[in-house]
């Protein structure tokens, strides 16, 4: 049992590709509508999502917005996330947790970690900088609080993001950059290490058909998306993202129906497919505020 435990908790971290730090809630691709667009979301980032991309995309947030996941993955793990979001603010909570391994020698083992993330967007425009076209910026403050077995460890850490958007003749084009998980903490166990730092930088492309598509080159991967939504009520999403070696495709669709919206995506990989289940609530419009 402990060597499954053991295997388990290594996948979590490999999985992060870049191999800086343990695998925190963040790392795993907690958006519904991000993911299937494979990830490819730091220029297009807004809602509760822009606090798990680019939190500059918080300066666009219109009315009081609330959402909640889960993602199963590959029977291995699971994940929940609740968050919410106002004009320029936002909030999340993530709970990861592998379950509980009982071993006769040790008792009962377990992997869990807890995150929080608050931040928020300036729209550039509101400032005295004469800026010829929309732009914003955004930071994020992380805590994550990690238990392995009978040890645990905390740590903090900061995003820092920017977005603008251009009009185009033939509809806006898009464009993104963050700096994620720069901090201090989270080591555990003799190996120790920190948090999986990474850079990100994406462009996007909307038309008025509806069609809209993304690509982003971040330090763990490259994504591209692209998406179409026919009709206000639904989008249709699809995308690729390349980890190292992996290749994963991903597919997803989203649902909105007066003041209450369904999301749900799937990621392949190598190991099996992970699921992602959403659903988000315009609390503003629901309360007449």
């Amino acid at each position: 049992m402990r060597i499954l435990l053991a295997v388990t908790a290594a996948f979590l971290v490999v999985v992060t590709a870049a191999g800086q730090g343990i695998i925190n809630p963040f790392d795993i691709g907690l958006g519904v509508r991000s993911m299937g667009l494979g990830g490819a979301y730091t220029a297009l980032a807004e809602g509760t999502e822009a606090l798990l991309y680019n939190p500059a995309g918080l300066s666009h947030q219109q009315g009081v917005h609330a959402s909640s996941s889960y993602i199963g993955a590959m029977g291995l793990y699971g994940v929940g996330w609740l968050a919410g979001a106002a004009p320029s603010l936002g909030a999340g909570l993530a709970y990861l947790s592998m379950g509980e391994i009982y071993d006769p020698e040790d008792g009962t083992l377990a992997y869990s970690q807890f995150g929080f993330v608050a931040g928020g967007g300036i729209d550039l425009a509101r400032t005295p900088l004469p800026l010829p076209f929309p732009a914003s910026v955004g930071a994020n403050l992380k805590l994550c609080s990690t238990r392995m077995h009978d040890e645990s460890a905390m740590g903090l850490a900061i995003d820092l993001a920017g977005q603008a958007r251009f009009p185009a003749p033939f509809g806006e084009i898009g464009a993104g950059f963050a700096i994620r998980e720069l901090g201090f903490g989270l080591g555990i166990g003799e190996e120790g290490g920190g948090w999986t730092t990474e850079f990100a930088a994406g462009a996007s492309v909307t038309l008025p058909i509806g069609v809209f598509g993304a690509v982003e080159l971040c330090s763990r991967y490259t994504a591209l998306g692209v998406g179409w939504r026919p009709i206000d009520l639904v989008e249709v999403r699809g995308g690729i993202q390349l980890s190292g070696n992996v290749t994963r495709w991903t597919l997803g669709l989203g649902v909105a129906w007066e003041e209450f919206a369904l999301d749900y995506a799937l990621m392949t990989h190598p190991l099996g497919t992970s699921h992602r289940l959403g659903f988000g609530i315009d609390v503003g419009t629901l309360l007449g505020l």
